[in-house]
């Protein structure tokens, strides 16, 4: 997912909106410890399909990264 994409989808919701992290079909989520810019990042995959994709180093792509 790019950040485009999720802008797009969260531009209508009011800004005190609780934001956390879930596994897809999940019927809990985690609570986020911190954001992170990654300046190095490196795609290794585009499918959300529960795997690692992105190596956080190695790369020349920045990454946003969800920390829980």
């Amino acid at each position: 997912m790019k950040l485009r994409e999720l802008l797009d989808q969260v531009k209508d919701l009011p800004p005190d909106t609780l934001v956390c992290t879930a596994e897809v079909d999940e019927a809990y989520a985690a609570n986020i410890a911190r954001i992170e810019t990654m300046e190095n990042a490196r795609i290794e995959s585009r499918k959300p399909d529960g795997t690692e994709a992105v190596e956080l180093a190695n790369g020349n792509r920045k990454a946003v990264v969800i920390r829980w």
